[in-house]
């Protein structure tokens, strides 16, 4: 089979495999910081400032709840979108940016695995390509009903696409929607409070002004939370995006890749090139606005997760 380097052109073109030895260990060690109960017991001086606001059971009850609910289908952002009921909403930039970046992403990985396997029938056969995805359901969600709806196994190349597609999107576009945002909103308390300092309201409760201030968290939560945010929010010096950008120093897809064959180098550069009209596209449409949308800009995405 030619040029039947999969694992290293199509995923590290996209997503480096030093990262994702660095970044599994970095997840754990966030996990049990975050989520183990004898840390906030045992690690002064922030447990005297946690302690009186900050509930674990119910923090550790909020992801159960959630990760009973996740599935596959979560992954696939334009099913997300109908689920959720906004594709007709008006200037939602952030679906029609997020979108965007799908279909250029699809379209590489579409013409990555055509030239890979010539046909169904050889994704069948790829006994390497089917263990990964056993392994997924297996170690990567143990304990989900059902796997969380991840395929065992997948039997055309379509689906091998719509599979890559969704890790891709999700580990770069998703994450830098989410993550490169959260100074902006952490610095003002009231709009996303890190914990509040008495229950959560009730139902039927009457809600004030009062007791808004009186919930918020002390000027010490709050100093953590916008420092945790700052720093999270920062890209990476090792960063990659899919569009260079000399002006800030930022590296983009064309350069670092694992291409063997010149036909995989030649879909990286058209992927290279949509994207460098989805940039002007997001360049136009910000001419004039005041509050300008261009976190999802290709200069600005990261090809994968590093913070």
């Amino acid at each position: 089979m030619p040029h039947r380097n999969l694992r290293l052109c199509c995923e590290r073109s996209i997503d480096r495999t030093q990262n994702i030895i660095l970044q599994v260990p970095s997840n754990v060690s966030g996990i049990n910081f975050l989520l183990e109960p004898s840390h906030f017991l045992s690690h002064p001086p922030n447990a005297s400032l946690l302690l009186p606001v900050l509930c674990v059971d119910t923090t550790a009850l909020v992801f159960n709840n959630y990760y009973k609910q996740f599935s596959y289908e979560d992954l696939l952002l334009p099913n997300d979108v109908k689920k959720r009921g906004v594709e007709d909403i008006p200037e939602y930039l952030y679906r029609d940016d997020t979108l965007c970046h799908w279909e250029i992403i699809k379209e590489y990985v579409s013409e990555m695995i055509h030239l890979i396997y010539p046909s169904d029938e050889d994704i069948v056969k790829d006994t390497e390509l089917q263990n990964v995805f056993n392994e997924v359901v297996d170690f990567g969600f143990r304990g989900y009903e059902n796997g969380a709806d991840f395929p065992r196994e997948v039997s055309t190349r379509e689906g091998v696409v719509e599979y890559l597609t969704a890790v891709i999107v999700n580990i770069s576009v998703f994450h830098t929607a989410v993550n490169f945002q959260t100074f902006t909103s952490y610095t003002f308390p009231p709009s996303v409070p890190t914990c509040l300092t008495l229950p959560p309201p009730t139902q039927d409760q009457e809600i004030t002004m009062d007791l808004i201030l009186k919930c918020l968290p002390v000027l010490e939560i709050t100093f953590i939370s916008m420092n945790i945010s700052f720093n999270l929010g920062q890209f990476s010096p090792i960063e990659r995006f899919y569009l260079e950008d000399p002006a800030e120093n930022k590296l983009g897809v064309l350069g670092e890749n694992m291409a063997v064959a010149p036909q995989q180098e030649a879909c990286i550069r058209r992927m290279a090139e949509k994207m460098r009209g989805f940039k002007e596209k997001i360049d136009a449409r910000n001419v004039g606005r005041y509050l300008k949308y261009d976190v999802l800009s290709p200069v600005n995405t990261p090809l994968t997760t590093q913070t």
